[in-house]
């Protein structure tokens, strides 16, 4: 959906007033529509999407798995229930099952339809901004990086547990998570990592196995992992990696012009 400009305006013509007559005087306001378009611009702006997923949304969605048909499901739903969610979501799987997909079509849909303010935020990226906000060049400060993920309406964290687990990279990720918790904030998260190890019908965080050898909530920290846990309903993706599809895809296709070169010659 682009959003209409001012110079396409049919309610104002473009000129971004209307006149208004009453009793012989005339009068001139605001047009509706252009500030309501205005506001859709500076919301998408805000959101903050990287360009490689601004133009995905829900039709976009490659269902390769039952298990991708029903997060596809389920983040369509949040979309058309909200605000009467409860809590947020958590979209946990591998590398490559869409999660970082549904996560920007439910933001960049409810801004387009329910003029909802949020933005997008990948830890990796957060983690060098803040770093490069210590230093005496930098454009902003840890403030002013901070403060906008804990007070928005709807945050959208991308790659959670991505940092490499230290101290100050827990307590950045507290700082805005707990904040979100105690104010009610709805939250967003995708995850590549084991939520915990699971051991027998029961599930633990201690690293019991070589074959899981870490876990969300051992990245993270176990008080804040629980925080999570109420605050977001977990959504699993499970499937093949669309970029090795892709991958495949392109491959399978060059083969086939080849071979078809090689009959032709």
């Amino acid at each position: 959906m682009k959003p209409q400009t001012a110079e396409t305006c049919s309610t104002c013509r473009g000129s971004g007033w209307l006149v208004h007559t009453q009793e012989g005087i005339e009068s001139v306001a605001p047009c509706p529509d252009c500030r309501s378009q205005e506001r859709l611009r500076q919301l998408l702006k805000k959101a903050a999407i990287p360009p490689r997923y601004f133009d995905r949304g829900f039709k976009e969605y490659d269902l390769l798995s039952r298990l991708q048909e029903k997060a596809h499901l389920r983040a369509s739903k949040y979309v058309e229930d909200f605000p009467n969610v409860p809590r947020g979501l958590l979209f946990h799987g591998p590398c490559g099952v869409g999660k970082t997909h549904l996560s920007v079509a439910i933001l960049k849909t409810l801004i387009q339809e329910k003029m909802v303010a949020g933005t997008f935020v990948d830890e990796a990226e957060l983690l060098r901004r803040l770093q490069y906000s210590y230093g005496p060049g930098s454009p902003e400060t840890e403030r002013e990086v901070m403060i906008p993920l804990s007070e928005i309406d709807l945050l959208v964290w991308d790659d959670l547990g991505t940092g490499r687990p230290t101290e100050w990279v827990r307590e950045t990720i507290r700082t805005v998570i707990n904040h979100r918790y105690t104010h009610k904030k709805l939250t967003i998260l995708s995850t590549n990592w084991p939520l915990q190890v699971k051991t027998g019908n029961s599930l633990r965080s201690e690293r019991v196995s070589t074959a899981i050898k870490d876990t969300l909530e051992e990245r993270i920290g176990r008080r804040l992992f629980s925080r999570i846990m109420e605050m977001c309903e977990v959504v699993q993706i499970e499937g093949p990696d669309y970029r090795t599809e892709i991958d495949k895809a392109s491959r399978d296709s060059h083969e086939r012009k080849s071979e078809s070169r090689d009959r032709n010659s």
